[in-house]
């Protein structure tokens, strides 16, 4: 994967929040999409994107199980539906240049949140979740390994003992938790979900368009320009 979110830079006229998981495939869509828009709508800068967690299956063991198993088990009934559900997501990304696989596994995603409120601290959380996420989706990497969270990690130069002292104790699951309940205070109730400049709200996984008109009404919001 080629494409990354730029590293924070704490200068920016527009904060777009981006509420997803890594696990969810229309967040990687969503996601894809919303990075194009942002750079038609504002090519010089001026906006950072900053993700905010959100757990589409909270209850999940931390045992990984084949995405076609479960989605069979929750919604499909028999493992080849559950691949054709797979496979029309899969249609979309592909469309869009974006590598796609049904040959992956699921798991709670917790830990990977939590990483990513870790790498927020060094700025690069755009980055190593890009990282895991494309790799996921990709089937060449499984982001709810924690060898692999400390790698992707330290790719963007995370140090890989800060990552490795987070996963084996409970550090920033509290942040998880607290930024989760602000999302229910939202209404969230599926991802992606997208709010621009605190004002602005889309909920799905939009078009491009649909995203460069929303950053465009909220950039200029933002900056005092008609």
């Amino acid at each position: 994967m080629t494409e990354t979110f730029p590293r924070a830079s704490g200068e920016s006229s527009l904060t777009v929040e981006l509420w997803l998981d890594i696990s969810c495939p229309w967040c990687y869509l969503g996601r894809h999409r919303l990075a194009t828009a942002v750079d038609a709508a504002s090519p010089g800068g001026g906006v950072e994107i900053v993700l905010r967690s959100f757990e589409l299956n909270p209850g999940m063991s931390t045992e990984p199980v084949a995405v076609t198993e479960y989605l069979a088990a929750k919604f499909a009934g028999t493992v080849e539906r559950a691949e054709q559900i797979d496979g029309q997501v899969a249609a979309l990304a592909r469309a869009e240049g974006l590598p796609y696989t049904s040959d992956r596994q699921l798991a709670n995603s917790f830990d990977v949140h939590r990483l990513l409120h870790l790498a927020r601290d060094y700025g690069v959380a755009n980055e190593v979740f890009w990282t895991l996420q494309g790799g996921y989706f990709a089937g060449e990497l499984n982001p709810f390994d924690h060898d692999v969270l400390v790698g992707a990690a330290a790719h963007a130069d995370v140090p890989a003992a800060a990552t490795g002292s987070m996963l084996t104790g409970d550090a920033y699951a509290d942040s998880v938790r607290k930024e989760l309940a602000a999302g229910r205070e939202l209404g969230i109730s599926g991802v992606p979900f997208t709010v621009l400049g605190g004002e602005y709200a889309v909920a799905g996984a939009q078009s491009v368009d649909v995203f460069t008109e929303a950053v465009r009404t909220a950039l200029a919001q933002a900056t005092g320009e008609d």
